[in-house]
């Protein structure tokens, strides 16, 4: 992370490495609607994530999609990935906090200074109040530069979170 110069997250988990076949899963969810392969990606994270790893916390959000890009693909697949791993460990899922307010071009397709640009003040905290204090793991299904997991913990620490940690089902690390 520090390669990156990544400066919001307290600290970020990864399960597994973004290559061979957890590549083709996460792809085909995110681009060819194959919303039913999440449950492969479960049990992943419940089988390969040490919950002890993650500090004590009071909420899971997902990364949010922009509305427009949410319409595309007809879901959240970082939702569809740890919405149930989050209930199961009674751990409290709010998708109402965090919100993309700018449409942004897909951060697989620039560079790492372009990817910066297009990711800032891309997100909003739109319930504050929920915010101050808390500690709160933000959940994606893919990190690669780390850019857009930090830019969320940002603004929520902005908004006066008191701890912020990432967590993805893989790492495609530059």
């Amino acid at each position: 992370m520090l390669e990156h110069h990544l400066t919001s997250l307290n600290s970020c988990h990864v399960v597994c490495e973004y290559t061979g076949g957890l590549k083709r899963l996460i792809h085909d969810m995110k681009f060819r609607h194959e919303k039913s392969y999440a449950i492969y990606l479960r049990w992943l994270i419940q089988h390969h994530m040490d919950i002890k790893k993650i500090p004590p916390i009071d909420y899971v959000i997902p990364v949010p999609l922009h509305t427009k890009r949410l319409q595309e693909r007809g879901y959240n697949q970082a939702e569809a990935i740890f919405k149930d791993w989050a209930l199961v460990g009674k751990m409290r899922w709010r998708v109402d906090i965090l919100a993309r307010t700018r449409y942004t071009i897909p951060q697989w397709e620039l560079n790492i200074m372009e990817r910066k640009q297009n990711i800032t003040g891309a997100f909003v905290v739109e319930r504050p109040e929920m915010v101050n204090n808390k500690h709160i793991i933000l959940v994606d299904d893919i990190i690669t530069t780390g850019i857009t997991l930090d830019e969320c913990a940002k603004v929520l620490k902005k908004a006066g979170a008191a701890s912020v940690h990432g967590l993805a089902i893989a790492s495609g690390a530059r």
